[in-house]
């Protein structure tokens, strides 16, 4: 058996150090030379054994896994971290082969040395060395993985899987090492996770002669039992993506309409060497090789796969406003062909599953957690989260002819506390997938299963915290995915055998945005976890469906407990209620719109993708899409409107009595119904609405249809000359609220005695201005700028008044032909 440096003589197989070799002779009398106090060189170098227990990192209380690994990530084992001069050598293990080794076979570790110091290192050499007292616990796992640099209490090189590098200068890095190892020949008990490492000694201008200089530790299961029963491991298949659908449409010359995304990544993702084209890829092998999968998917990037067929177009300017005099904005998107490749091949993926391996989330997947935090008292986020659950996500995965189950919330990284579960409840959701360090199980020595009920028929499954966390790392490197799957493998065999006649179920939930080199990692280990025969593939649903563990953490925590690491990258409270007024004034268009339904589909989306999960990891993406939401809505409100008057002065002379024209606009596509317009008079003793003194107020239905102007007129009288200002203002019908802004102006009175007709400028301005409004009547027919053209009150004589409402002026419609939501194309912004 190994022997540890404790001053015992027994070897493994040979230690490095015994057989009389001259690194052992060295080693020794450079440690009897320090133990007796004496100094080396400069006096400052201290003995391997001396130095190591000077800077050994003491495992201490060594928190549960899962309690642990909420708050930060697993450690990344294989190489070591930045030790400064005493520890140079930075050890990478590139591969290891096989991952699960027969305990009759071999293993192979590859990897390369690079020095981190400042000195040349001499007579490099890395070893291997195993440490044959299993790792009893998960615990022990973590341990092992929070060790970086070599221990006093290592055990010693195993002789003949060994090999000599040579120098390294400072900076270099080594050529490719390998070493194989027979299992066997180490003598280990099978069914056990053990500690394996390769460590790099040498010697270094401070100790010149050969000590540990760096390790990399990683675990070596072995298991060969029979009768024990496989961790059943569902594993979560995320398809999502930040939102790129805009609420605009595009209208080419022949009225066909294409979705505008605001640029083209999509199409990049969605190809062969795109995330979401390998993810997919990934998923369906996965699939082929019985390791069941259960697809996430969001209805929302499915609806936009589709909007990409057959053309669509994407933003190239500022399309906030919609199309412009000099700009339409957009330009065509590329990704047609691709979207509908990618499609099909997930609709190959899925064909055959049901609502045990798919998982429909709420439309655009809104972020529960920030809406649950910073805006509890909004009914209207919470009356879109239902939405985007059950009408919008519903029907969202029908392209795909799946059967998909749509009750799942998904938190963000699955934290929970009791205003998300209320929230979850209150969309429909009956289970909850849930991190699994918001359900902690401290009474328990063993790992528990995945599924807890809540109460009040709610179900949380509550995914590993440690082994979700792994993936949750950068897995770009060689290294690191040679690390991560080590770690898994090692807690996989781990929780079997803590209770192996116990099978229990366990979720595994990578991260949202999973890449593709994640993706590949996770996939690999699972077969080899399942390969290795102490795991099983299950579907989400029927882990769900399982028994809970007697005494599994099912306490949900209070907001407060909720982790601030979480929290930090929540949507705000300023950015939620911006998100609910967007949607509180798309309530105020509808109510005018003849077909409110083209807006309300535009818009239903838009809102929930202001408020997507997705924004956590982009959130100058997501300002971006919400300014530009909140834009091009206030720009289709604003579009029915009363036009000022010019100058803000009409005139009023005569008899007394006469009309006041209104002129309202609808630059929309569609008519308006369902809203009045009011004038009122600030002093109706002066001026009156009507035939009697102190009328203040007026008012008059306005039915305009798209692309018009309509006047209406007030009948007023007057009774004293001076000047009295007048508001105009639109109001919905239905509840009498404002609609847009009020518009004011001055009326000057002037009346002589005698009922002569006082003219402000004498007759010939009168026949002027009788010529300017009808060239104004004309220029606003053939579509000239805004505003009321009327700078005059029309003088009735006998103060009956004429008909106080006329259509629009000589038919006046407006040029444009784009329905609204959309942006008009060159050949319609040119229409005469």
């Amino acid at each position: 058996m190994a022997a540890r440096h404790t001053g015992r003589s027994t070897r493994l197989g040979g230690s490095r150090f015994g057989g009389g070799r001259r690194w052992e002779r060295t080693r020794r009398a450079g440690t009897v030379l320090l133990a007796a106090g004496l100094a080396l060189g400069s006096g400052t170098a201290l003995a391997p054994a001396a130095g190591a227990a000077q800077y050994r990192i003491e495992p201490g209380a060594v928190t549960p896994a899962q309690d642990r690994a909420a708050a930060a990530p697993a450690a990344a084992v294989g190489t070591v971290r930045a030790s400064g001069e005493r520890y140079p050598a930075k050890v990478v293990l590139s591969a290891i082969t096989p991952a699960v080794p027969s305990p009759t076979g071999t293993i192979t570790l590859k990897g390369t040395v690079t020095n981190t110091g400042t000195s040349t290192i001499s007579t490099l050499h890395v070893g291997v060395w195993v440490d044959p007292q299993p790792l009893a616990s998960r615990s022990d796992i973590a341990s092992v993985a929070d060790q970086d640099t070599p221990q006093s209490g290592d055990p010693q090189e195993v002789d003949r899987y060994d090999k000599d590098l040579g120098d390294l200068a400072p900076g270099a890095t080594s050529p490719v090492f390998s070493l194989t190892v027979d299992i066997a020949s180490l003598q280990l008990g099978a069914d056990h996770v053990y500690q394996l490492a390769v460590d790099a000694q040498g010697a270094v201008s401070s100790a010149a002669y050969p000590h540990p200089l760096g390790i990399a530790r990683t675990y070596l299961p072995l298991f060969s039992s029979k009768e024990d029963k496989p961790t059943r491991i569902a594993t979560l298949w995320p398809l999502v993506e930040a939102p790129r659908v805009q609420p605009q449409t595009y209208a080419d010359a022949a009225g066909n309409e294409e979705a505008v995304f605001s640029d083209d990544t999509l199409a990049a993702d969605l190809g062969a060497e795109g995330r979401l084209g390998q993810l997919e890829s990934i998923g369906a092998d996965l699939g082929l090789s019985g390791m069941k999968p259960t697809w996430v998917i969001d209805p929302d990037l499915i609806a936009g796969v589709l909007k990409m067929t057959p053309k669509y177009r994407v933003v190239s300017g500022d399309d906030s406003q919609g199309v412009s005099a000099g700009c339409d904005c957009t330009k065509p998107g590329t990704g047609t062909a691709t979207a509908t490749g990618w499609r099909n091949a997930l609709q190959t993926a899925l064909n055959g599953l049901d609502g045990q391996q798919v998982i429909s989330l709420p439309a655009a997947d809104p972020d529960l957690a920030s809406i649950a935090h910073n805006a509890p008292g909004s009914s209207t986020l919470k009356d879109a989260v239902q939405v985007a659950g059950t009408d919008l996500g519903q029907v969202g995965l029908n392209p795909l002819q799946v059967e998909a189950s749509h009750n799942v919330a998904w938190p963000y990284q699955g934290y929970l506390d009791s205003s998300v579960v209320a929230l979850a409840r209150d969309a429909g959701d009956t289970r909850i997938v849930a991190n699994g360090a918001s359900l902690p199980s401290p009474g328990l020595n063993y790992t528990p299963d995945a599924a807890r009920s809540l109460g009040g028929g709610t179900t949380a499954v509550a995914a590993d915290p440690t082994l979700s966390a792994i993936f949750a790392g950068d897995l770009s490197t060689p290294s690191a995915q040679t690390m991560a799957e080590q770690r898994f493998l090692a807690e996989t065999l781990a929780i079997t055998l803590e209770q192996p006649n116990n099978q229990r179920s366990i979720l595994i939930q990578p991260p949202r945005n999973m890449s593709a080199s994640t993706a590949q990692v996770l996939a690999a280990s699972l077969k080899a976890a399942v390969a290795g025969a102490w795991a099983t593939p299950a579907a989400f649903g029927s882990v769900a469906a399982a028994k809970p563990s007697p005494g599994a953490g099912k306490a949900v925590p209070s907001p407060s407990s909720y982790p601030a690491s979480a929290r930090k990258s929540e949507l705000n409270a300023g950015e939620l209620y911006a998100v609910s007024n967007t949607e509180d004034k798309l309530a105020e268009l509808e109510k005018i719109l003849v077909n409110p339904a083209t807006v309300r589909t535009a818009f239903s989306s838009a809102i929930l993708r202001s408020v997507s999960t997705q924004w956590r990891a982009q959130p100058g993406l997501g300002d971006n899409y919400r300014d530009n939401a909140a834009d091009y809505l206030m720009s289709l409100y604003s579009k029915v409107s009363i036009l000022p008057k010019p100058g803000g002065t009409i005139t009023l002379s005569g008899s007394g009595s006469a009309t006041i024209p209104i002129t309202v606009q609808n630059d929309l596509s569609q008519g308006v119904i369902n809203l009045e317009v009011e004038l009122s008079s600030t002093n109706a003793a002066r001026l009156s609405l009507g035939s009697q003194q102190f009328t203040s107020v007026a008012s008059r239905p306005v039915a305009a249809g798209g692309g018009t102007k309509i006047t209406i007129k007030f009948p007023v009288k007057a009774f004293a000359n001076n000047k009295v200002q007048m508001v105009a203002q639109l109001y919905t019908t239905a509840d009498h609220k404002p609609y847009g802004d009020p518009v004011g102006f001055t009326v000057d009175i002037t009346k002589l005695p005698g009922g002569v007709i006082a003219v402000m400028a004498g007759g010939g301005l009168l026949v002027l201005l009788a010529g300017l409004r009808l060239y104004w009547k004309r220029k606003h027919t053939a579509g000239g700028p805004d505003g009321d053209t009327d700078d005059g009150a029309d003088d009735t004589g006998d103060g009956e008044g004429d008909d106080p409402a006329e259509g629009p002026e000589d038919g006046g419609t407006a040029p444009t032909t784009a329905r609204d939501g959309q942006l008009a194309g060159h050949p319609q912004k040119n229409a005469p």
